[in-house]
């Protein structure tokens, strides 16, 4: 699509502590919404946009994520990086750009989040523009869970963020993706920065320019388990182009290789690859990792999690919330192979 040096960089490394028990054998970036990997929905707004290579930052579970998504992913090559201490969204990007030459612009991208966007118009208002920085925003009718962002009046210039407000309306929220030119970069210190907590309100009360851009598609963070449900049932609504996803007569999103007896209920839980589930039980609104195993007549509370490889005896009752694990997360371990990561 252009002729510019682009450096594209899909941040994921993070912990996915909200999301624990899932996470502690799964890293969020590896989540699938829709029979697709979180990180998949980076890789392919990339790809629709023309860009060919991104570095993916990893720190958790690198290998996890670099044994799913390879050298290659949808077209896109993909080089891994990995932190050897925590630098902050911010931090991270620039070790990336400071190691792959001089780019005409840098475009970073959440890992763990899943969205459909055409990245093209806002690239083209970003080439045109006199911004430092554009920023894609989405409506949230959950504001006070992310980054609330405020625009000047009948314009694109973002005046102020409010970091997750109190307020309970509708509101233009970061998604994460950022257009960046080079100048941005050269103000990142080193050590440990964050773009929504540091770099952008710095750059604010400068009097530096940042741009909004709305776009229309889906977008959902799915750091919690309720919204990580939300956002499986919603591929099932045909709401996130490219993917699909169907509701099992149980009334569960199933996984492949997952079984339930007669009589089992499941309605509005999200079930990984190889779960079986016994007769007669009732579960709502939960998540059973890969490979958890459920007895006859179990009563499952909405919002419970059950962790990867997780047995719950016949007759069991799992309260509402409930989270139950079988494995503690993992300690980082060095890179063993040399030519991924870097």
């Amino acid at each position: 699509m252009t002729e510019k040096k682009t450096a594209a960089v899909i941040m994921a490394g993070g912990r996915g502590e909200r999301l624990r028990p899932i996470t502690d054998t799964m890293p969020k970036p590896t989540l699938e919404v829709g029979g697709k990997p979180a990180l998949g929905y980076a890789v392919t707004m990339l790809k629709n946009a023309g860009i060919r290579e991104a570095t993916v930052t990893v720190r958790y579970r690198y290998e996890t994520v670099a044994d799913m998504f390879g050298d290659e992913y949808d077209g896109v090559a993909l080089d891994y990086r990995i932190e050897d201490e925590p630098l902050g969204t911010a931090g991270s990007v620039r070790a990336v750009v400071l190691e792959s030459g001089d780019p005409d612009e840098i475009v970073v991208l959440s890992g763990d989040a899943v969205c459909d966007f055409d990245l093209r118009p806002a690239l083209s208002a970003h080439r045109a523009g006199s911004s430092s920085a554009t920023m894609i925003l989405a409506y949230s009718d959950e504001p006070w869970n992310y980054g609330c962002v405020r625009l000047e009046q009948g314009g694109s210039r973002i005046v102020e963020f409010v970091e997750k407000p109190d307020r309970r309306e509708r509101a233009l929220v970061n998604t994460g993706i950022y257009i960046l030119s080079p100048s941005v970069i050269d103000r990142i210190p080193d050590g440990e920065y964050d773009f929504g907590r540091d770099l952008f309100p710095a750059m604010i009360a400068e009097g530096c320019r940042i741009d909004g851009f709305v776009t229309p598609g889906y977008w959902c963070d799915i750091g919690t388990p309720a919204s990580y449900r939300r956002a499986c049932f919603d591929a099932a609504k045909n709401m996130i182009r490219g993917v699909s996803a169907s509701v099992s007569p149980t009334g569960a999103i199933v996984s492949r290789d997952c079984r339930a007896g007669i009589g089992s209920t499941l309605n509005g839980c999200v079930l990984g690859r190889g779960v079986t589930v016994g007769v007669d039980v009732v579960a709502r609104d939960s998540v059973l990792c890969r490979g958890v195993t459920v007895g006859d007549g179990v009563r499952i509370g909405p919002g419970a999690v059950i962790g990867e490889d997780v047995f719950i005896p016949s007759g069991s009752v799992i309260g509402e919330g409930m989270l139950l694990g079988k494995f503690p997360p993992e300690p980082e371990k060095e890179p063993t192979s040399p030519r991924r990561f870097v």
